[in-house]
């Protein structure tokens, strides 16, 4: 915490007075959220702890702690275990000392500790014994209830929706600057390389990644880096973490003026991405906004498109919190992100979106990137367009 200078009054001042604590920081205010709506969630469901395993979980209700397991595993180094007003950190001692210097230092969490070469099962079981408890896993006879935790963090906190604004500009800009310097021949290895290289200098983690160019975009919707040289187009597609929040958005370069047909599927792409963008509504079902933009489809001819690649979701924590499909009862709030990745052919088009009250923002803008104005129920919605290099 910063060095506070007091003044003292020339009056006597009273032994309360002069034991006063420092401002809480952001991260513990934060951190406090986060306990209430835990405390909530136990009185509802009526449990009495809550045991947090899964790495998204621990970077939530840490305000973006990292539990140290890196992007392989869902699973992190370290647990938490959470009532109604208590918080302890579940750790081997190669963990903890890391844990609390680094990822919760000032943050009110205790410590339940084993050696490394002993189950961690034993200290779920020992914390968990005699009570009613939920968790993100189902470990050691708690009950798996990650669907519910999920909505506890779908409506972001007001420091997670600042830390999203410069997350998402850093990503955009990472993209944006790796299609501006790619080059025909390179493989699609050497661009993913290229772009983790400006996300990681950036304390930024790449999550997912596809790069793909003309032959593999069109034949695969979801489609990773493979050794295959670039030549014509690319894509970029890229989710990305920090503070354990993901920001998503899509790309697409063009060597030289590329042939029509890509360019009109983009633009359709570019239409049905801003009418999922606009019509997300706080208070609109999500099964709605998908029915609007499955009839852009139609009327663009491609009547079963939206078939073969998913649509988008809820974002946050995790790449997609809530997958957002035809059927979805969930209303949508501010607060909440999205990201929504309609595709067509080899065409895509997503970015990501905060809701407020009256309207939405882009988090990942386009920077220095050619961008299309598409009309909705006559309001501008601002897509990117496709980047044409010379070469």
């Amino acid at each position: 915490l910063p060095t506070i200078e007091l003044e003292i009054p020339d009056q006597q001042a009273s032994p309360a007075e002069s034991h006063d604590q420092p401002p809480a920081s952001p991260r513990s205010e934060d951190v406090a959220i986060k306990q209430q709506r835990i405390a909530e969630f136990l009185e509802d469901e009526g449990y009495e702890a809550v045991l947090l395993s899964r790495q998204d979980s621990f970077a939530w209700f840490t305000a973006g702690g990292d539990s140290g397991a890196g992007t392989a595993s869902d699973m992190g180094q370290v647990s938490l275990f959470v009532t109604r007003d208590q918080r302890c950190v579940l750790a081997t001692n190669a963990e903890s000392g890391r844990t609390f210097e680094e990822e919760v230092a000032g943050l009110g969490f205790q410590l339940k500790e084993c050696r490394w070469d002993e189950p961690r099962d034993r200290l779920f079981e020992d914390i968990c014994r005699g009570r009613k408890v939920a968790s993100d896993t189902g470990v050691c006879g708690t009950v798996n209830e990650l669907d519910k935790l999920r909505r506890l963090r779908i409506n972001l906190t007001e420091l997670e929706r600042q830390r999203y604004r410069e997350l998402g500009r850093a990503v955009s800009h990472a993209v944006e600057a790796a299609c501006r310097n790619a080059r025909p021949g390179e493989t699609e290895h050497e661009l993913a390389g290229e772009l983790s290289h400006r996300l990681i200098r950036h304390g930024i983690a790449p999550v997912t990644m596809y790069v793909a160019g003309e032959e593999r975009a069109g034949q695969f919707r979801l489609a990773p880096h493979k050794a295959q040289p670039i030549r014509r187009r690319v894509t970029i597609s890229v989710v990305a973490r920090r503070h354990g929040l993901c920001a998503s958005t899509t790309r697409s370069v063009c060597f030289g003026q590329s042939d029509k047909e890509f360019f009109d599927r983009h633009h359709i792409c570019s239409m049905i991405d801003a009418t999922y963008i606009f019509f997300s509504q706080p208070g609109e079902q999500a099964s709605e906004v998908v029915r609007r933009a499955k009839r852009i489809y139609e009327k663009a001819g491609f009547t079963h498109e939206w078939v073969l690649a998913p649509q988008g979701g809820v974002t946050g924590y995790s790449p997609i919190e809530v997958m957002l499909v035809p059927a979805s009862q969930l209303r949508f709030r501010p607060g909440m992100a999205l990201a929504w990745s309609p595709s067509l052919g080899a065409a895509r088009c997503g970015d990501t979106v905060l809701l407020h009250e009256n309207g939405f923002e882009i988090l990942t803008p386009t920077q220095q990137w050619p961008s299309v104005i598409i009309s909705v129920k006559g309001y501008e919605v601002e897509r990117p367009g496709v980047l044409i290099l010379d070469v």
